[in-house]
């Protein structure tokens, strides 16, 4: 028993000390045996997407999060365009008055406008042209909304803090013509509750 124990612990740690590197050069192994074994004359066509896949994975980018705004502030994309604007409501009132927008002072565009917010939910929500968690973003060339609905992602919903963000969200005019006529807006909002 006590050998067993003691062969465990050396196997741990060899593979602590195993590193990207490490890792690296196994993977690498691994393929050029891989491509050994398999290039005989039958076999040469047969390998190409094996040998591709691998690569594809590696290239894959992932979409990471949006970058955490500063608090009562949202971090605005429409199209290739990127903005920073105040927030300077973020409070609810049970349905009555439950808004997370630019302050009413502020008539600089774009704007940023959502309505009708559920500060009690914590997962299921989306951006929409009509109904609860309602979008309207005004811009120099009109004002959009979204096509359909726009999956939210909650980041923090706290006593204090409310964090959520939009990802590639497809938006088209409100009202009037609107150049381009279909646009994508992401969006990643942080505020204190209540303000």
């Amino acid at each position: 028993m006590f050998f067993l124990v003691e062969d465990n612990l050396k196997t741990n740690r060899v593979w602590k000390h195993i590193t990207i590197t490490k890792t690296l050069l196994i993977l690498f192994t691994g393929m050029f045996t891989f491509v050994l074994v398999n290039c005989s004359d039958g076999k040469k066509d047969d390998t190409s997407s094996a040998l591709l896949a691998p690569l594809l994975l590696l290239t894959y980018a992932p979409n990471p999060d949006l970058p955490e705004p500063a608090l009562n502030s949202v971090n605005l994309t429409i199209g290739n365009d990127k903005f920073t604007k105040t927030i300077g409501v973020c409070r609810g009132n049970f349905g009555v008055d439950d808004n997370i927008m630019i302050p009413g002072n502020d008539f600089s565009l774009p704007s940023f406008f959502l309505h009708k917010v559920d500060f009690t939910k914590t997962s299921d929500v989306s951006v929409t042209p009509a109904g609860s968690f309602l979008l309207n973003v005004d811009t120099q060339n009109g004002s959009y909304d979204p096509v359909s609905s726009c999956p939210v992602k909650i980041m923090e919903n706290s006593n204090t803090v409310y964090d959520i963000q939009v990802k590639d969200c497809p938006v088209d005019k409100i009202v009037g013509a609107v150049t381009p006529p279909t646009n994508i807006i992401s969006f990643r909002v942080r505020c204190t509750k209540g303000l």
